[in-house]
């Protein structure tokens, strides 16, 4: 296929430090109720509602992750209704707890009850009580923490209340709170978003005490719940278990804006969501099956089975020759992570106002020694879809964030490659 030249205006490319955010809290009201690996910090969504949602009602994020663009629409006067797609149940309950208000007296209540069910479980013990046993357990958790999870889990399980829709807000609650726990109390590094498991040396020595992590972790979510019911207004957020690749169920031409910050690649080499996540989905029930399917089935999860390319992008065509040279394998990866991302434009101008604006918060990665433009990928695949408008890319630097600033993409030894260091801001408009 011939492909038409590149429409990209480099003038429209601006550095801009005032979008860092150097030392700003981004753990203001619900935000940071539950680690998650490369979140949007909540000023960028702020800002982006302000700036180009000012006549907005109605808002998307289509990878919505932990829920960021969310809460800040719930938080925001302008906002009738707020949809939110994923294919993690990690991420949809942690973005359902994010945005359901609840009583956070009573929240502090059932609290005192959890402890107390907890303090008369491990008194009364059993020796012979039944732990759960999901594949490779002992080798990811310690036997008393092993057992201490055990005792909070059940405690959470007997929360019973009249009402039973919040019966379940108020365990999804106290799960979010037992699944950043799990993770805290496990065997795994710290600062890491896949599974590496301490060094046999040091974990001789580690003993983490997971009843106080739980209870220091329901404060601080229970603080922040009340902080949060003092500013919510009545936006109507929807989570939804759907796939931006396929139709949804959210009508045509129905949104205003988008604020998101969509994969930056197939997870083999970026973000493993599943990975990260595997631990406390499996200690809140799921399927192994089903958990280890979140990475596969993610943008980019499947290589192509060859390197025929329709997608009209000439910056694209150029980096799938670069990386073919270099190494035939890894670039079908790289082909179906952007076949699959064009499967999300189409969706997303489907659901998209003329007049709606576009914000896409994307990292620009490294393969195979060969940086990607997908700033400048993303305008081309919508600008051929439809009729879009560049105002403008916004460069960022990240101040902080859950990704190593140097990585060894190629396994040489002593060789490193400088990681997404810099965010890309793209602003679009349906015209």
């Amino acid at each position: 296929m011939q492909f038409k030249s590149s429409t990209i205006n480099i003038n429209k490319k601006e550095e801009d430090s005032t979008w860092d955010f150097k030392g700003s809290d981004t753990k203001y009201s619900n935000h940071g109720i539950h680690n998650y690996p490369a979140m949007m910090i909540p000023q960028i969504a702020r800002r982006l509602i302000e700036e180009y949602g000012k006549n907005a009602s109605v808002l998307l994020d289509p990878f919505m992750g932990s829920g960021t663009a969310l809460l800040e629409a719930k938080l925001h006067s302008n906002f009738k209704e707020a949809y939110g797609v994923d294919i993690n149940p990690l991420a949809l309950l942690v973005s359902k707890v994010k945005t359901t208000p609840i009583d956070d007296k009573l929240l502090f209540q059932e609290y005192e009850n959890i402890i107390n069910r907890f303090y008369k479980a491990k008194k009364t013990l059993n020796e012979n009580i039944e732990t759960p046993d999901f594949f490779n357990i002992d080798y990811w958790f310690k036997k008393e923490v092993k057992l201490d999870l055990t005792l909070l889990k059940k405690s959470i399980e007997s929360i019973h209340l009249d009402d039973t829709k919040l019966e379940n807000d108020v365990k999804d609650f106290f799960n979010i709170v037992f699944s950043n726990v799990t993770r805290t109390v496990s065997n795994t590094r710290n600062g890491e978003y896949k599974l590496y498991r301490i060094k046999k040396e040091t974990l001789e020595d580690y003993n983490p005490d997971t009843f106080l992590e739980f209870k220091k972790q329901a404060k601080t979510n229970i603080k922040k719940m009340s902080e949060f019911n003092k500013q919510f207004k009545s936006c109507k957020v929807n989570i939804l278990d759907e796939d931006t690749r396929y139709k949804t169920s959210i009508p045509s031409n129905h949104v205003d804006i988008v604020v998101t910050s969509p994969p930056y690649g197939d997870s083999r080499t970026t973000v493993a969501y599943g990975q990260f996540s595997r631990l406390s989905l499996q200690w809140l029930g799921f399927e192994k099956k089903e958990v280890s399917a979140i990475d596969k089935h993610g943008l980019g999860g499947i290589p192509t089975a060859d390197l025929d390319n329709t997608l009209n992008s000439p910056l694209l065509q150029e980096i799938i020759d670069k990386i073919a040279q270099l190494d035939e394998k890894r670039v079908k990866d790289v082909l179906s992570f952007y076949k699959d991302f064009y499967q999300c434009v189409i969706e997303i101008d489907r659901v998209m106002k003329t007049g709606g604006f576009l914000c896409f918060v994307v990292g620009n990665r490294t393969v195979k020694g060969v940086q990607i433009p997908t700033d400048d990928i993303i305008i081309e695949l919508f600008k051929s879809k439809n009729e879009y408008k560049h105002h403008k890319t916004i460069i960022r630097n990240i101040p902080s964030k859950r990704l190593p600033k140097r990585n060894s993409p190629t396994n040489v030894k002593g060789k490193t490659l400088s990681t997404m260091n810099h965010e890309y801001i793209v602003i679009l408009e349906k015209i």
